[in-house]
């Protein structure tokens, strides 16, 4: 084998390994959130919740970016408007979704997001609960029996 056959072949070699290499990532996250809280978002027809939501988008091929699908916020009121991006590849992002200004029944929604927000205060509370008493503290107060139990470490009601 001549010598610059050689070094052809072995240049092709590291080309086609640095190729396989060098691909970065193909996907993307995006979280969204709606303004003011507690409107329902859709994708291509199907519900995903209430936000916060995130998704995680997959890219094509070796595409540098990603396009999502239209997401769709709605409000109790009626209100909705949709939103798409086209996101960087490797990205972890926010999308605010905020109700339109001009929609009717803005005291309907500013209604359900105070509710909405109580609710998950309460959630948290409960979860904040549950692992204070799942700690080796409180099960160490509760098994002793005669010291007294801090108020944390009490079951609730």
């Amino acid at each position: 084998m001549r010598a610059s056959h050689f070094h052809a072949v072995t240049a092709l070699i590291l080309l086609a390994t640095l190729c396989g290499c060098a691909s970065g990532p193909t996907q993307a996250k995006l979280t969204y959130v709606t303004v003011p809280d507690g409107a329902e978002l859709f994708e291509g027809g199907k519900s995903l919740g209430v936000p916060p939501v995130t998704r995680t988008y997959q890219g094509v091929g070796q595409s540098t970016q990603i396009t999502t699908p239209d997401v769709t916020a709605v409000w109790p009121s009626g209100a909705k408007t949709t939103f798409f991006t086209i996101l960087p590849a490797g990205s972890d992002r926010q999308a605010t979704l905020e109700r339109p200004a001009d929609a009717p029944g803005l005291q309907v929604d500013l209604d359900n997001a105070s509710k909405a927000a109580e609710a998950a205060k309460r959630l948290k509370d409960q979860q904040m609960r549950d692992e204070a008493l799942a700690s080796a503290r409180c099960k160490a107060q509760q098994a002793s029996g005669g010291q007294k139990v801090t108020d944390e470490c009490m079951p609730s009601n």
